[in-house]
């Protein structure tokens, strides 16, 4: 706790002693945003090309805001798929199984619960009634040439608004047993900028949705620190959908926008207040928001946030977190 606090004091007296502020440029954050940038370098091109070309749509995610925001999530997001949960890399959820593809039917019905430790190998399998079959899982781990081909993965994925969505894709591709090419695994799975720079601690711990709140709060801090609206007002909470704009990395122009969803009606401080932080999220640049994937194998780069102001400031809430 100690250390996010002298974090966030850290990050706050730059903004304050920066005359910088208000340009298209985190430069006034010194270190944690060119240490952010250089590690979230990471090509995802022939991924995104051969299985996720599709993008969810701004409308699509105002209408999923409207129909999920009270809604829990009770079915795991790991519900119908394989998943990975002995491996360093954290629990996985497995979009491309080996099962999927063998030869036999039987086995493609299975469902599979992975480890990996250099290798993949099956510690349970189950058939489509849910009975364990150890007879073939010890005779599928005998045989690693099945495993040829793809594997794909979603890390440590969460249910977000209907969507079960992952900042990180993790792509390997076998040949003849041995594993030929790996995509995605860098160490640093931070969802954006914001929840980098909040992460002090020089261990690697902790998913990246355990993050994520930090990371809205002090969103709302760094906006909160040049902002004079509502001061002296009464309290206003409403909700906005934070996303990036399309083709914002072609284009000079802003690379994210909000849209207010609550309230519906909303009276002019409220309006008054979202255009506020509207300008704000519109001077961020390119890449402090990673996308998210999907388990339908799109990308969404939208966030959900619920924004409270009153005289302590700004308050920013990820509805990741919220329940």
């Amino acid at each position: 706790m100690k250390k996010n606090i002298k974090s966030l004091i850290s990050l706050l007296a730059l903004l304050v002693t920066s005359s910088a502020f208000g340009q298209v440029s985190f430069n006034y954050l010194g270190e944690r945003w060119t240490e952010y940038q250089q590690r979230s370098v990471n090509d995802l091109t022939s991924l995104n090309q051969n299985h996720f070309r599709d993008t969810v749509k701004v409308e699509e995610m105002k209408e999923a805001f409207f129909k999920n925001k009270d809604m829990l999530f009770h079915k795991s997001p790991y519900e119908g798929y394989d998943s990975v949960v002995w491996n360093p890399f954290g629990e996985n959820l497995m979009l491309v199984s080996p099962l999927k593809r063998h030869p036999q039917k039987k086995i493609r019905e299975c469902r599979g619960v992975w480890s990996w430790t250099g290798r993949y190998k099956l510690i349970e399998l189950r058939d489509k009634d849910g009975v364990p079959q150890k007879q073939l899982l010890e005779t599928l781990n005998k045989d690693k040439k099945w495993l040829d081909g793809e594997i794909l993965k979603l890390s440590a994925p969460r249910w977000y608004m209907g969507f079960i969505v992952s900042p990180r894709p993790l792509w390997d591709i076998y040949d003849k047993g041995r594993l030929v090419v790996r995509v995605g695994y860098s160490p640093y799975d931070d969802p954006d900028f914001f929840s980098y720079a909040e992460h002090t601690s020089t261990v690697i711990d902790g998913s990246w949705y355990s993050r994520v709140a930090h990371g809205a709060k002090l969103l709302g801090a760094i906006h909160g620190m040049q902002s004079t609206a509502n001061l002296g007002n009464p309290e206003r909470t409403f909700s906005v959908l934070l996303y990036e704009m399309p083709k914002a990395r072609l284009s000079k122009l802003a690379k994210y926008s909000l849209e207010l969803l609550q309230p519906e009606n909303p009276d002019k401080e409220t309006l008054v207040l979202f255009q506020n932080l509207k300008s704000f999220v519109e001077q961020i640049p390119s890449g402090a928001f990673k996308p998210y994937y999907t388990a339908d194998y799109r990308i969404m780069t939208g966030r959900y946030y619920r924004v409270t102001v009153n005289k302590c400031g700004w308050l920013i809430e990820d509805y990741l977190d919220i329940k």
